[in-house]
């Protein structure tokens, strides 16, 4: 009785291999419907973090969600037929929502990395970007080297935080690294005294020095060049297996590139073409 007991079972087990192996390769070489779901429903679903200008964030004063890479979202919708969904997601959770089909990008000042080759579809680069140090304009501090024993802001699940993760001489040479939500939580933390400096996106540091120049500075070399934890590209990030979507949408930053549009809502924001959507 044992003996065909443990053959039951055997058999069943093996059934349970087959049934996951054969699911597998069905899904691996299965259909690519990603662009005809987002057509079919005349909406994209943009995920994205809500403070974290000027790619995206909400106005303070009109409660909307504005920014760059919401300008070139709602243009490729416009190109596409599509009604653009703003979504506001947690940013630490980024792949969860991605996968779990509550978004369909993931569109907001998203640097290309290691990381998230690994787990998300990415698109071709579209803008540059340092991984800076953001201090307050009257801080001792000249270099990384000032900083050593002195407390650091960084948005959790950011690009930010990987780039400090790779600097590892750097990071040990810290005092306290305070994790926070989001980066206009981070500047209330140093003006408030809390930490001593910020790592952040440098297109971000450089909206808040717009909004406040006499209040923060950038870390820089003796050269004049910022303090690099890293050169990144900005990218859209997609399901993985959806790049019938993505291409459609590379296709289109490629058609706004070359009509100007792109330049054109570049200059909107930073007063100049900073795309490199063509460069590649």
């Amino acid at each position: 009785m044992k003996k065909w007991l443990a053959l039951f079972l055997a058999v069943a087990m093996m059934a349970t291999l087959l049934v996951g192996c054969n699911n597998t390769a069905g899904n691996a070489s299965g259909e690519d419907n990603s662009w005809e779901e987002v057509e079919s429903s005349g909406k994209l679903v943009l995920g994205m973090d809500t403070a974290f200008p000027p790619m995206g964030y909400r106005d303070e004063q009109t409660g909307e969600l504005v920014g760059f890479d919401l300008d070139v979202a709602t243009e490729v919708c416009a190109r596409l037929g599509l009604e653009l969904v703003k979504q506001p997601i947690n940013w630490k959770n980024q792949v969860n929502e991605i996968n779990n089909d509550n978004v369909d990008c993931l569109w907001n000042g998203m640097s290309k990395t290691e990381g998230r080759e690994q787990t998300l579809n990415l698109s071709i680069p579209y803008m540059k970007n340092n991984q800076i140090i953001l201090v307050k304009i009257d801080a001792p501090y000249q270099n990384l080297t000032d900083l050593a024993g002195k407390n650091l802001g960084v948005q959790a699940g950011s690009s930010a935080e990987e780039a400090l993760n790779a600097s590892t001489e750097f990071k040990n040479s810290l005092g306290d690294i305070i994790n926070l939500d989001d980066y206009s939580k981070a500047i209330l933390e140093m003006k408030n005294g809390t930490i001593d400096a910020i790592a952040i996106d440098e297109v971000v540091a450089r909206y808040y020095l717009t909004k406040e120049p006499d209040t923060y500075r950038i870390l820089t070399k003796e050269d004049g060049s910022v303090e690099s934890l890293a050169v990144e590209d900005y990218v859209i990030g997609f399901k993985i297996g959806d790049n019938a979507l993505k291409t459609k949408i590379e296709d289109t930053l490629k058609d706004m590139a070359k009509d100007g549009k792109l330049a054109e809502i570049s200059t909107k924001w930073f007063g100049e073409d900073v795309t490199t959507v063509g460069e590649e």
